[in-house]
């Protein structure tokens, strides 16, 4: 990571430590994704990582909500930058380092299955898509439980 990505994580890890959450707006192509991937990894330390590694978040997998365009690239980068992560689009047998993407379209759709679940994070990418808060997104979203949230946007007010 790089200086200002590495504050950016500590950031993000303090927040979810306090079960708070808040906006990463970093500009587009500054590494938001990197940086959400980078606090599921410090959430979930490899085994064998220390008694300091962590804190504490492990036990519940991560779920990132994103547009069906960012998709595929969630999954990609998740693949390079933290390829021992299970990471996949489904709810069967959920492991607690796991990474489930979803597309705001099926947080609408399949909002009861994914409120069973208790998240450990909860990101909205490309947040500026839900930025009202009684369209039905938003709403399905604030039922989904989760020890913190996360926004990530490159967007953070628009005209």
């Amino acid at each position: 990571l790089r200086p200002y990505q590495r504050r950016g994580v500590a950031w993000l890890a303090e927040m979810a430590a306090l079960g708070l959450g808040g906006i990463l707006a970093d500009d587009m192509g500054l590494g938001k994704t990197v940086q959400l991937l980078a606090l599921h990894l410090h959430r979930h330390p490899p085994v064998g990582a220390g008694p300091d590694a962590g804190d504490g978040g492990a036990g519940r997998p991560t779920l990132v909500v994103c547009p069906a365009s960012v998709l595929a690239n969630w999954e990609r980068e998740a693949a390079r930058f933290a390829p021992g992560i299970p990471a996949g689009r489904h709810l069967d047998d959920l492991a607690p380092d796991e990474l489930v993407v979803a597309t705001y379209g099926m947080v609408r759709r399949d909002t009861d299955a994914l409120a069973a679940v208790r998240w450990g994070l909860v990101a909205a990418d490309e947040a500026q898509a839900v930025k009202n808060p009684l369209a039905r997104t938003a709403k399905a979203l604030r039922r989904l439980p989760a020890d913190a949230r996360f926004a990530l946007t490159g967007t953070p007010v628009e005209n």
